[in-house]
């Protein structure tokens, strides 16, 4: 049986056109778009865009999926969202990717020299 793919009407096998849409009918009904829920959540919170995009590249690089969140609301020139949170904003990966990011994370960090991420933030903030 012919479907229209428009507004989804059944109609007998000789038929051609929908007599509603006037558009061409299909065997059948196309596949419905599915959402799929992805379960995020925060690996870190990050002091500044920056220090958050540096740690976000190096998750990408492991192939990890991963989101860097503001907790400013830009539309409104940059206002802090919820002003309890101290920190700029926090990276989010899938739940699946948690632990493996969690440990590419503290590996990376524990990799720098002390105190960088602070330098990086002060060199920032004073240009």
């Amino acid at each position: 049986m012919p479907f229209c793919p428009q507004c989804k009407a059944e109609y007998q096998q000789d038929i051609t056109i929908c007599s509603d849409c006037q558009i061409e009918l299909m065997p059948e009904l196309p596949p419905e778009d599915t959402v799929e829920y992805v379960d995020w959540e925060i690996v870190e919170s990050v002091p500044s865009e920056v220090v958050g995009n540096m740690i976000k590249g190096v998750l990408e690089s492991e192939n990890i999926d991963v989101v860097l969140h503001s907790h400013d609301l830009v539309a409104l020139g940059g206002i802090r969202e919820d002003w309890s949170k101290p920190e700029w904003g926090d990276l989010l990966v899938h739940g699946d990717d948690f632990e493996d990011a969690k440990a590419i994370i503290e590996e990376y960090l524990a990799s720098l020299p002390k105190n960088q991420i602070e330098n990086e933030d002060a060199d920032i903030e004073t240009v």
